[in-house]
């Protein structure tokens, strides 16, 4: 008699704890599409309009591939219940025609947007350039003074460094106007050097840009859906 209500309970213990399992795999597996998780996230690409960034030899512009992979970022996120708002989702800036520092402005109303709309977490989307055209890859940037910007811009890295895309780099601290004068959790991604021949001709393709924005999204989910 005892024993068949000891094997009653453990069956019963048994059914909460796959219950409890069956509920919280499909948020830690990326595949899987579900209910609003309930975060959201600031997707932010970075330059545009007349600030057209770094640029190939080839004639690649880093506001057009930042759009891009913003883009695609913006979709892989929403499709797995994140609720997105983009700083921009066309090729202008954010400056007022008749202010007197464009620049300024643009970031000023970046600024706005992020504040708005209060993330969880902000990812700016950047490309890189660097004298020696033999660097690559991708390189992640984080608040020094923030915990979970360091934690975002480390999963996002480790992505990478463990995906098929052969290149291997650390996260580092970063100041800039993004990470430290918005007031919320951000992390800046540098996706590649139009430097560089080979990046230069891979994000050129819209493939790649999607793998890209995939791995992003992959890191940012996985790290709301476990903090």
């Amino acid at each position: 008699m005892q024993q068949s209500i000891m094997k009653g309970l453990l069956l019963i213990m048994l059914a909460v704890i796959f219950s409890a399992i069956a509920t919280v795999l499909p948020r830690l597996d990326f595949r899987v599409s579900g209910e609003p998780l309930g975060f959201t996230v600031v997707v932010d690409a970075g330059h545009g309009g007349k600030d057209r960034g770094a640029s190939s030899r080839g004639g690649l512009f880093e506001s057009d591939i930042n759009l891009a992979i913003a883009l695609f970022l913006k979709r892989e996120l929403e499709v797995r219940g994140i609720n997105v708002v983009m700083t921009r989702e066309t090729s202008h800036w954010l400056a007022s025609p008749h202010a007197p520092n464009k620049k300024r402005d643009d970031m000023a109303n970046r600024k706005r947007i992020i504040q708005n709309a209060n993330p969880d977490v902000v990812v700016s989307i950047h490309m890189n350039t660097f004298p020696n055209p033999g660097v690559r890859g991708l390189q992640t940037f984080y608040n020094p003074k923030d915990e979970k910007s360091q934690k975002f811009a480390t999963a996002i890295q480790n992505e990478f460094n463990n995906s098929e895309l052969n290149f291997y780099r650390v996260p580092r601290p970063g100041n800039y106007y993004i990470l430290d004068q918005t007031g919320f959790t951000g992390v800046l991604v540098e996706c590649g050097f139009l430097s560089n021949a080979e990046d230069e001709r891979l994000f050129s393709q819209s493939a790649h840009q999607r793998i890209i924005a995939y791995y992003i999204a992959k890191a940012v989910v996985r790290t709301l859906v476990t903090s």
